[in-house]
């Protein structure tokens, strides 16, 4: 911190939740009576917060320091975000996306279509290590066969939402399960094994409501007539095997460990080759589609809405708003205002179970009122820490609660950048599919059983273990 006075303590509680009540009101009234953007209510608590570290005594330096390190942070993921924009309205012209929903058409039948796409996401999202990039590539597609098999957006959505989460938890690739236990100097793989406790109850629960809702939506539904789908898509694009070979190429380079953001090029560029190849596209409304997004003009409104997205204007709105709610929780962190409000915390933090359920509870209070899930894993996870040393316990437990309650619930509140995302990618809101989303609201209820149960909350045997013996 930069005070303007050396002596300067911690800001009491008092001061620090200021700036999350002005947040939580303005998001209150934009989100639920205006229905506006929650930027500018980020906007408004960031503002406050500097605004009340500089009255206390923190200079403009020491201010400016705790938003310029929390975005600094973010810069390789907005460039991923970039990137995927330019993948979804890539992959839609070249025909690749069409495709996959051509043959879904074929293969997939109303009442398994469920719990089949979700494990499909979770198995892209596993081996790419993005949900964001399952969404984005396997979600469009599916939202689609599931419109021409008659069944609710709302629930595909999420089936989509809870396989591409699941996925993205378990793989060493993704950069959230990467950040967690770095933050905290636990080991990757130490890490995602203690998760499999929570997550695979959540996800074979997940699979058995799936199949029972799919079951019920087949029985009592009618379902739509495929053949203006795939008329459609047999009109408009040239379909060929060859249209597979980018998607294998993303999977393919990132098994092989190859980062994100040159795997994630290269089926931006192998997308082009086949929009110019195989669907006789040129260069200029490629470079148009990148920039803006793949517009389809056939005079069926329904079906041109489908196939009529992605570009990084698109990633705009998701990038804005993952900036401001940085630039929020970098001031909270910096000023000491978020360590204030653990200190007041701390008095109900007597038990595992207790421990448990406040991590989670702040994980998805950050969600909320920071709306990004990197601070809802960071700032939890820096706040709790010595909570679980005192207890003795060791800090995968820790790790853990913050995948549950920052991750998974982050797709779940329409104003996070994650449910942000997913809106802008398949149209459909999080608070639409939140009730559908089985597993990313069980796995939390299932890590607060756990912690109360004292169910795998594996302790440190015998002397408490130094940050050093994390490793």
């Amino acid at each position: 911190m930069t005070p303007k006075r050396k002596d300067l303590p911690t800001p009491p509680a008092w001061i620090a939740l200021i700036p999350l009540l002005v947040t939580g009101v303005a998001l209150g009234f934009s989100v639920f009576v205006i229905d506006a953007e929650p930027h500018f209510s980020l906007f408004l608590g960031a503002a406050t917060a500097g605004l009340s570290a500089y009255l206390y005594g923190f200079s403009w330096a020491g201010i400016k320091e705790g938003f310029k390190h929390a975005i600094s942070r973010t810069i390789p993921s907005v460039i991923i975000l970039l990137i995927i924009g330019m993948l979804i309205a890539v992959w839609i012209a070249s025909g690749i996306v069409p495709a996959l929903m051509y043959y879904g058409f074929e293969f997939l039948v109303a009442r398994w279509f469920l719990p089949l796409i979700m494990v499909f996401c979770c198995l892209m999202a596993l081996i790419t290590g993005s949900s964001w990039s399952t969404i984005g590539t396997l979600g469009v597609a599916a939202i689609g066969v599931s419109e021409g098999l008659g069944v609710s957006p709302a629930v595909t959505a999420g089936a989509i939402v809870s396989g591409s989460f699941f996925g993205d938890k378990l793989s060493p690739m993704s950069d959230s399960t990467n950040l967690t236990p770095s933050v905290l100097g636990v080991n990757l793989y130490d890490h995602i094994r203690h998760m499999l406790y929570t997550t695979l109850p959540a996800l074979g629960i997940s699979l058995v409501a799936f199949t029972v809702v799919g079951l019920v939506l087949s029985a009592n539904g009618s379902p739509a007539n495929t053949s203006d789908y795939t008329e459609h898509i047999t009109e408009h694009f040239n379909l060929s095997v060859f249209l597979l070979i980018p998607p294998a190429a993303v999977i393919f380079l990132i098994v092989k460990k190859v980062p994100a953001i040159p795997s994630l090029i290269a089926g931006v560029i192998l997308g082009g080759i086949a929009y110019l190849v195989l669907q006789g596209g040129d260069l200029s409304s490629l470079m148009e589609a990148v920039h803006s997004g793949y517009v389809m003009n056939t005079g069926k409104e329904e079906l041109d809405a489908l196939f009529s997205r992605g570009g990084m204007e698109s990633m705009y709105n998701v990038i804005s708003l993952a900036l401001v709610s940085l630039a929020f929780g970098g001031i909270m962190d910096k000023t000491g205002m978020l360590h204030s409000i653990v200190l007041k915390l701390s008095r109900f933090v007597s038990s595992a179970g207790n421990l448990t359920l406040t991590v989670i509870g702040t994980s998805l209070f950050v969600n909320i009122f920071g709306a990004n899930q990197y601070l809802a894993v960071i700032l939890p996870g820096q706040m709790f820490e010595e909570c679980y040393r005192n207890q003795n316990l060791k800090l995968k437990n820790l790790t853990r609660a913050l995948e549950a309650g920052g991750t998974m619930t982050a797709p779940l509140i329409p104003w996070n950048s994650s449910g942000v995302f997913v809106y802008s990618t398949i149209g459909v809101s999080a608070a639409v599919y939140f009730p559908y989303a089985f597993l990313c609201w069980l796995t939390a209820i299932i890590a607060v059983f756990f912690g109360y149960a004292n169910i795998t909350m594996h302790q440190h045997k015998g002397k408490r273990k130094e940050p050093e013996d994390q490793q």
